[in-house]
């Protein structure tokens, strides 16, 4: 998770996730990811090694319930 560009306030909001989704998700952090020249725009995560540019607060739950749903 790219945490200078937006980054801090995702991770506010997975530390309120519940544990029934959280708990199929490893989560680590990142000052920067060293992408912002080349994919979209920050903040980025990264779920199965597959990167999501422009990730907000608000479509940051839908991102991974579509994750889990993939996955499942």
């Amino acid at each position: 998770m790219c945490y200078v560009m937006g980054g801090a306030e995702l991770r506010a909001m997975l530390e309120l996730m519940p544990q029934d989704i959280m708990k199929h998700f490893s989560v680590s952090y990142s000052p920067c990811m060293g992408m912002c020249s080349d994919v979209g725009e920050p903040p980025y995560i990264q779920i199965d090694g597959k990167t999501i540019s422009g990730v907000t607060k608000s479509n940051l739950v839908q991102i991974l319930k579509e994750s889990l749903n993939h996955a499942i």
